[in-house]
Formats: structure tokens, C-alpha cells, sequence
């Protein structure tokens, strides 16, 4: 076993020492133990279940126990106004979410999530979190590492088809972690100590060597009415997976369809560890939404080769016709679901984005490629359980944007579409 999965077991073991500590205090769950190891019946009361702001749910009257589904079905499809290379036009199922969310004992969470589009069953959230510390929680499992504003929100939220170019390329997807996450009104902290992701791919005849540190900070210095100012920072070590000293980063020019990754780095080998750091800010002013992020990534590589550099980012506004804006959640250091007011008319929202992607670095002998793309989008949300959404995007590709065979220095345009329903 490896020296950092070894580390990474002797520090779980500590916080669940930490843990059931701090659970022994807990007068209701200690009496309900007694009783149950004394062989008493419990009293079961009546709890309740019903709808709020479009999400089922059902808890116990006491409020110990809470639970909710997360169920998700996009619908994704795309037409492609060609240039210099076909791309294939069509529909898929973008997701295929279920996902159970349960409150336990007061002071637990825990979630178990998967996704089943495409046919291939894909772990998502994989966790259990105590709550007993004020404003705060400790996570174990398979989840989000914390870094970037937009890959860390609900694709429920994010008010594009898909996330940008540095999402896409840069995102560190689920890993197993063991997480502290603290916050205030106006700030959010998170830490994670991550190892290796959960899924059918995984080498189960090797130590698992990849993990790293991630660590992000959020807060609102300005919170009103009319006026709410974010800002964020972010930073991740990480080493590659099962020694295998590897690392390669790609993205799709902003659809699925197609699934054609035509920024490409290819693989980059000798890789001893990675640093990823990210900014990301945003202003809201009454039903104006303006948001940015910029993020970089740094492979440090043996043998006394060069360190290459990439980076990446985006910047977008919306403007909500019917008036609604999205509130920020302090709990995740995000914003949250835009509601409509209207159950009638729903939300209509407008918006404008620019991403940016560059994978190339001469110096370390890596041309990856560059491009950027122009995107409008024209969202409707009926209620709170659906979305449809419109994106025409034109996107600008550098000569040395050339993976998956694909022809550099092309330009063209597409106009994709998103169905979202969920509860």
C-alpha cells in the first residue's frame, strides 16, 4: 500500500474518532440507542410528505429524519452549420439522474446518486457527512472536489447548455474524499483530501497512488436587496492515478453531440504531480447576473522536462426578463435554483457568453490547441421542475486545434437545445 493512501486511512480513522466523539453527545441519539439495546419498542409518529418549490419530499415529525429524490432527464440535441469538418447532428439523452438525499438521526446526511445516460450506469455521489458542528460539516465518500464555480454548481442551475471551455477541460470530476466544510452568512470554506474516482474503469490489481489536496474559499462582501458581489479562490494538488505518471486534458467545442474532444492535448507523460488554481468573481445587480472565472493548470514533469502551463476561462451575462434573480447559498458558496414568480408566465432569461480555452505550451513541445467561442442563449423556466433552453454558439478554433482528426484553424456554428425536467 502506498505511502499517501496510507496517510490518507490514518487521517479518516482520526475524524471518525473525532466524529463519534462528538455523536456520543448527542442526548436523542444516545437515549434512542438505550432503548433499542434494551429491547423497548420505539414510538413511530406520524410525519409528513409534500411538495416544496417543485421538490418532493417527506420527514419525520420530529424532524430527525428528512428525505427527498433528485431525479434528472435531459434531453440534449444539436444541428451543425459546417465549415471544414462534418460533425454529426442528432439528439441524446444528456442525463438520466436518480438520486436519493437523506437526513438521518438529525446530525447525518448522506446521498447515493447515479446516472444511467447512454446506456452505462456512472457513479455519481457516493456519501455520508455529519452536521452536528454549527455551520459546518465533515463529508466521506465520492463527491465533487472543490474547485471552480460553475463545476461545482447543479447542472439543474447553470443557465447555458453546457458549462464553458475551462469547466469542461480543467473539472476534477468525483473522487473519494474526506472533506471540512465550513460557513457563514456571507462566506463559504472547504477543504478535501481526495483520492482516486469510483467507476468501472478503476485497475483493481494496483495501489491507488493518485489523490492530492483541494482547498477553496467563497464570499460575498456585499449582500443586498438589489446588490450581491461574489468572489472566490481555489487551488488543487494532485497526482496522477495508479503510477501511471499520466495526465491528459480535452474538451468538446461546448456540446455533447458529436462527443468530438477537438482540443486536445494528447497524453502527457512522465507527470509527477499538477497544480490547478482557480479565480472566479460575479456581480448581480436586481435582475442582471454578470459572471466570470479564469483558471490555470501547472504539469510538473520528471526527467528534467519543461513544466507545461494551460489555461482557460469565461464570461457571461444574464438578464432575467421577468425579474427573478438566482439567491446565493451560503451552505455551498454558490448560487442557487433561478424560481419563477410566476406559475403562469414562468422565467424567461437572456444571456450572452464568452469562453476562452488555450492547450498549448511550445516551451514543454505540447500544442494541444486554442479556441474561442461566442454563445447566445434564450431559456425559459415554466416552474420549478423544468427548463428549456436555446444556445447558438460560433466557435473559433487555432490551427493547432486538431484532435480526434479534426481539421485546425475551423470555424463554424452551431444551435444546440436543452429539455431539462426533474424533481
Amino acid at each position: 500500500m502506498g505511502q499517501y493512501l496510507k496517510q490518507f486511512i490514518i487521517a479518516a480513522s482520526l475524524l471518525f474518532l473525532i466524529v463519534a466523539t462528538a455523536v456520543a453527545q448527542d442526548t436523542t441519539l444516545t437515549e434512542i440507542i438505550k432503548q433499542v439495546r434494551s429491547g423497548e419498542e420505539l414510538e413511530i409518529r406520524p410525519g409528513k410528505s409534500e411538495w416544496s418549490h417543485g421538490i418532493l419530499f417527506w420527514s419525520s415529525k420530529d424532524g430527525d429524519f428528512y428525505g427527498r429524490f433528485d431525479v434528472r432527464a435531459y434531453i440534449n440535441g444539436a444541428y451543425f452549420f459546417e465549415n471544414l469538418n462534418p460533425l454529426s447532428n442528432g439528439t441524446h439523452l444528456r442525463k438520466g439522474r436518480l438520486a436519493i438525499k437523506m437526513q438521518l438521526w438529525r446530525n447525518w446526511r448522506t446521498e447515493w446518486d447515479i446516472d444511467v445516460a447512454e446506456g452505462v450506469v456512472e457513479i455519481k455521489d457516493m456519501w455520508l457527512s455529519y452536521r452536528g458542528i454549527q455551520n459546518s460539516h465533515i463529508k466521506f465518500g465520492h463527491f465533487k472536489v472543490p474547485f471552480g464555480l460553475e463545476i461545482l454548481t447543479s447542472s439543474r442551475y447553470i443557465p447555458f447548455a453546457e458549462r464553458a471551455y475551462n469547466a469542461l477541460a480543467f473539472k476534477m470530476g468525483r473522487r473519494v474524499g474526506l472533506e471540512y466544510s465550513r460557513w457563514g452568512e456571507r462566506w463559504n470554506v472547504r477543504a478535501d483530501l481526495f483520492g482516486q474516482t469510483m467507476d468501472i474503469k478503476k485497475n483493481k490489481t494496483k495501489d491507488e497512488t493518485g489523490g492530492g489536496f483541494a482547498a477553496r474559499f467563497a464570499a460575498v462582501p456585499i449582500m443586498s436587496n438589489t446588490l450581491t458581489v461574489h468572489t472566490g479562490i481555489a487551488a488543487v494538488w494532485e497526482r496522477p492515478d495508479d503510477n501511471a505518471w499520466i495526465v491528459d486534458y480535452n474538451a468538446e467545442p461546448e456540446t455533447k453531440i458529436g462527443d468530438v474532444e477537438i482540443l486536445d492535448t494528447d497524453l502527457i507523460k512522465n507527470t509527477s504531480h499538477t497544480y490547478r488554481f482557480g479565480l472566479e468573481g460575479a456581480v448581480v445587480y436586481k435582475n442582471l447576473h454578470v459572471q466570470a472565472e479564469y483558471q490555470m493548470v501547472q504539469v510538473h514533469r520528471f526527467n528534467n522536462l519543461p513544466t507545461a502551463n494551460f489555461k482557460g476561462g469565461y464570461i457571461y451575462a444574464l438578464y432575467t426578463l421577468t425579474g427573478e434573480k438566482r439567491p446565493w447559498d451560503p451552505t455551498q458558496g454558490e448560487f442557487s435554483q433561478l424560481l419563477p414568480a410566476s406559475a403562469g408566465l414562468g422565467a424567461w432569461e437572456v444571456g450572452l457568453r464568452y469562453s476562452h480555452l488555450f492547450l498549448t505550451d511550445t516551451d514543454a513541445q505540447i500544442t494541444g490547441g486554442a479556441a474561442n467561442n461566442y454563445t447566445a442563449a434564450l431559456n425559459w423556466y415554466p416552474n420549478s421542475n423544468m427548463v428549456f433552453q436555446t444556445n447558438f454558439t460560433q466557435v473559433v478554433n487555432s490551427e493547432n486545434a486538431t484532435g480526434n482528426g479534426f481539421i485546425g484553424g475551423d470555424t463554424f456554428s452551431y444551435i444546440q437545445f436543452m429539455v431539462k425536467f426533474f424533481f
